[in-house]
């Protein structure tokens, strides 16, 4: 009698291309349980945030899309505490990163082809504000007490997430690390 054949397709749930690592979108998910807490939390940060806004000849930047791009980035990305000031201040050099590269690949007001240096460097400035100690305690205060509630059930989701890969039919795929903790964004992060 024959024996069935089980599927030898790979669980991947990170690869080569993959923009947000597996542990950034399992705290991310976290947010579609929380749409009210979250769009509080925009609404707060907008505002403690405006001043930080830099205003270019024709437009303010980041526009209101960047920003909710960054505050999604920063929830999903934010490290696990504690960090020191050196590990910090790299990871305000990631986001700057990060978003270099998404305001070129949106091609909304920058591109690789078409580089805005000055849009491009207004979002720099933008995120090294908002993250810097000693400018921003209160978004920083506010936005940390947040996060680590999401953070808390991201770990839950990233761990549910890692037994049903590992436990279901086929072959479970870790991605160059991804057996730990994972809070990478894009190549080159």
């Amino acid at each position: 009698e024959r024996q069935p054949r089980w599927p030898r397709a790979l669980s991947a749930t990170s690869t080569h291309d993959t923009k947000r690592s597996e542990d950034v979108r399992a705290r991310l998910n976290v947010l579609s349980e929380l749409p009210q807490e979250w769009r509080a939390g925009l609404a707060r940060w907008g505002e403690l945030n405006r001043q930080h806004l830099v205003a270019l000849e024709d437009e303010t930047a980041p526009d209101g899309n960047e920003q909710y791009l960054i505050y999604q980035t920063l929830v999903g990305a934010w490290p696990l505490e504690p960090y020191s000031a050196e590990e910090y201040a790299d990871f305000v050099k990631r986001i700057q990163a990060y978003l270099l590269k998404a305001l070129h690949e949106a091609k909304v007001h920058t591109s690789w082809i078409n580089p805005n240096e000055e849009y491009d460097q207004a979002g720099q400035q933008f995120a090294a504000r908002i993250l810097d100690e000693n400018v921003n305690g209160a978004f920083l205060a506010d936005f940390r007490a947040f996060q680590r509630g999401v953070s808390h059930y991201g770990l839950f989701n990233a761990l549910a997430q890692a037994l049903l890969k590992i436990t279901a039919p086929g072959v479970p795929d870790f991605y160059q690390g991804t057996e730990v903790w994972d809070f990478s964004l894009v190549d080159p992060d």
